[in-house]
């Protein structure tokens, strides 16, 4: 019952942020050209509901999906929290998904932690590639868990209609397009393994347990990142 009602609260807190068009500021070291505006918000609640569309062909009722959920990773730092767009839950794997609502070609940087993004005007632009920003959340949240041979996996999803992957990037960075292909060949790859399913309600508890559901946690976070960039610490 509990962790329903983290749930309803988290989806309310997300979808009340999401209508205001809050900026959706990147992690501290992205490097990134500003805060996401409304396009950006757009940009999740487009994945948001593919997400929620793929998961119930794959899995029926079987998953959970947290959207905006702040996430306490390194209490007492100077920045505690992290936000991750869209955290999945499902039987076969955890997927923790950061997404980009940018225009253009994505293609390789001039680092593994860089992409370069050839925008619809012409520009090159460096950007801190979701993989890099995803990395830590992915180590916090796979130190949550027993050590089991259970998928935890960051995925960077660009979702804009007019962006296009270089096919020798990873590929666990996707267009919004290809999200079903990849969630159905881990579902694939985990049955072949023959271990049991994961138990999705005990580790969203798991997970809960170190996030943040006030209403007011995602301003306080944004407000250190913006504080974080006025001091250059980021």
């Amino acid at each position: 019952m509990l962790i329903k009602l983290l749930l309803l609260g988290a989806a309310f807190l997300w979808a009340y942020m999401s209508l205001t068009d809050e900026p959706s500021p990147e992690e501290p070291g992205s490097g990134g050209l500003g805060p996401a505006v409304g396009a950006g918000a757009e940009g999740e609640r487009q994945v948001s509901s593919d997400l929620q569309r793929h998961l119930v062909r794959l899995c029926e009722d079987d998953w959970l999906l947290f959207n905006g959920l702040i996430l306490v990773h390194a209490p007492g730092s100077v920045f505690p929290t992290a936000e991750i767009d869209h955290l999945v839950i499902a039987p076969f794997g955890i997927f923790v998904i950061e997404t980009k609502h940018w225009a253009g070609a994505v293609t390789s940087g001039e680092t593994n932690d860089e992409l370069m993004l050839a925008t619809l005007d012409g520009q090159r632009v460096a950007r801190t590639s979701p993989l890099k920003q995803n990395a830590s959340k992915v180590r916090f949240i796979k130190g949550l868990i027993p050590p089991r041979l259970w998928l935890v996996e960051g995925l960077g999803v660009f979702s804009h209609g007019a962006c296009t992957v270089d096919p020798v990037l990873p590929a666990t960075l996707l267009e919004r397009g290809e999200l079903y292909r990849h969630l159905r060949m881990r579902q694939q790859q985990f049955a072949r393994t023959k271990i049991a399913r994961l138990p999705v309600q005990k580790i969203a508890e798991a997970v809960m347990r170190h996030a943040d559901t006030r209403p007011e946690a995602l301003a306080e976070h944004r407000q250190r990142i913006e504080e974080g960039r006025a001091r250059k610490q980021i």
